[in-house]
């Protein structure tokens, strides 16, 4: 080994060692979780805790859809039932599972809030180590940082979103498939299968059309390697589908079949998440990762790997059109993360055939944009961790409190960290204002609701300080920001919190107010 080589390979460690632990270093240092983050990693103990949750029991923690108000029109959207929702269509047992048993063994939030930071690390290093087999250790660097830096993925690295682990284990699978070693495949993908539903497309799909489209090449896989590796993970998901959608009879999607209206308003707002960008930059950038990642299949250099990583990634692109036409589907793309490395793979290998000059400047561009945007997302997660961790001792002193319900908009995080039934007003923001900012109505609901514990901002005007800081501002700016329909209206009007501070006894805990309702 030249000591130029040494170098380059000592430097790679670095790089890829950086670029794969980055979302285990921000979730170390913020404790960042939002969104669903939290109710995944809630979800995982309700699990280990009442294991039929699983597959039809009710959640008896979660309220979040409120409770029915009197009269029901105070709440229009018709989602208040007082009971909680049902996981959805697409989830399999195994995530959960694992969350679960992370904290049965260990009893700690900071392991279980790794787990998923863990593995989008490893999907970065497999990304290298996959694309330095097929195309080289320089295009293999190449595709780890594409990965890596990707708005999508380095948003929901440090997050306990499941995503990564699905594109971990598929692209596990995946890889023991085309190099043959049928029972690790066999392994990787059941469990790819019993993760998400998609991934029981997914994994069979893209494996069953790469044999089929290297049929005719000088050393097609063999028959028995693709029954084997792909038939005993159809047959061993086969129970869990006849009694999840079978006898308990739970929908393959929500709100209906596709519709293309839906399709309309959902694509192109999951495309400016996926870079989080304005829709125009975004289909700028989607080019400029697109072109090269289809010349890289043109030209096949890579033989059957580049057939896998086509059909790969063409696949992946149809469960994200596909989900964007559900009507009960989320503008959030991480559905298209499972397939993510097999774009990052081939636009890599598809540069790396291009001039030296256009190369720079391609890639350039693409990483000073993912730089610009990442550091703004960045930002954002420390601020959202912020108000997090402001309201880590209110769950900590509501955990040993005497069992009750407690409304707050942090829901999902009261939920995680009390192990306390919770409530608000979920996707119904007419339901909410028509209570907590209408004191006569606000004292009808306490009196039908069993509510016993209402946590407030101790400042009025605390959201509205927050979304005026330079962060926030800068994030907002952005499509996903805009998306998050942020109010610098208090949570509660001036009358509803008089009425709580001449009703109930009241406890002042570091930035917020807990005011405990007599049973």
């Amino acid at each position: 080994m030249t000591p130029r080589t040494a170098r380059w390979l000592d430097l790679r460690l670095v790089l890829i060692s950086a670029l794969a632990g980055q979302y285990v270093a921000l979730q170390l240092l913020t404790g960042v979780q939002y969104w669903d983050s939290p109710r995944n990693l809630h979800w995982g103990i309700v699990a280990q805790k009442l294991p039929r949750f699983l597959i039809d029991a009710e959640n008896p923690y979660d309220r979040v859809n409120g409770f029915p108000p009197d009269p029901v029109s105070l709440a229009p959207a018709g989602l208040a039932h007082g009971r909680s929702g049902p996981l959805h269509p697409w989830w399999g047992p195994l995530y959960l599972m694992m969350f679960g048993a992370v904290w049965r063994l260990s009893g700690s939030y900071t392991l279980l809030q790794a787990v998923v930071p863990v593995a989008a690390g490893g999907v970065v290093i497999l990304t290298c180590a996959f694309g330095s087999r097929f195309i080289g250790q320089r295009g293999g660097v190449l595709a780890a940082a594409l990965l890596a830096l990707f708005p999508v993925f380095r948003e929901h690295g440090p997050l306990s979103f499941v995503e990564p682990l699905s594109a971990l284990l598929v692209m596990g699978a995946l890889w023991a498939f085309l190099e043959q070693r049928t029972w690790l495949a066999v392994l990787c993908g059941t469990l790819a299968m019993y993760g998400k539903i998609d991934l029981a497309f997914l994994y069979p799909g893209v494996a069953g059309l790469t044999w089929l489209l290297q049929l005719r090449g000088e050393r097609p896989l063999p028959a028995r390697h693709m029954l084997l590796a792909i038939g005993i993970p159809v047959l061993a998901l086969a129970p869990w589908v006849l009694l999840i959608y079978g006898v308990i009879g739970r929908p393959t999607t929500v709100g209906g079949g596709a519709q293309i209206d839906v399709f309309l308003t959902i694509a192109p707002q999951m495309l400016e998440q996926m870079f989080t960008l304005p829709l125009t930059l975004a289909m700028v950038m989607l080019l400029l990762l697109l072109a090269p990642a289809v010349l890289a299949v043109a030209r096949g250099s890579a033989g059957m790997a580049t057939t896998m990583l086509g059909v790969w990634m063409a696949l992946g692109l149809v469960v994200l059109l596909v989900y964007s036409a559900l009507p009960g589907a989320s503008n959030n793309p991480r559905v298209f993360i499972p397939a993510l490395p097999a774009l990052c793979i081939l636009t890599a290998a598809g540069v790396m055939q291009l001039g030296r000059r256009v190369r720079l400047i391609m890639l350039t561009v693409i990483f000073t944009v993912f730089v610009i945007v990442n550091s703004v997302g960045v930002a954002y997660q420390v601020l959202q961790a912020r108000v997090t961790s402001a309201a880590m001792p209110v769950w900590s002193a509501l955990r040993d409190a005497p069992p009750g319900v407690i409304l707050t908009d942090q829901y999902w995080q009261a939920a995680l960290y009390t192990h306390q039934p919770v409530t608000w007003f979920e996707h119904d923001p007419v339901f909410q204002r028509n209570i907590m900012h209408h004191a006569t109505n606000f004292r009808r609901y306490l009196a039908g609701a069993p509510i016993r514990y209402i946590v407030l901002p101790r400042d009025p005007d605390a959201e509205a300080k927050r979304l005026a800081s330079p962060e926030a501002q800068w994030y907002a700016a952005l499509p996903i920001g805009r998306d998050l329909g942020w109010s610098a209206e208090p949570l509660a009007s001036d009358d509803v919190r008089a009425y709580l501070d001449a009703t109930y006894p009241k406890r002042m805990i570091g930035e917020y107010m807990v005011y405990v309702v007599e049973p």
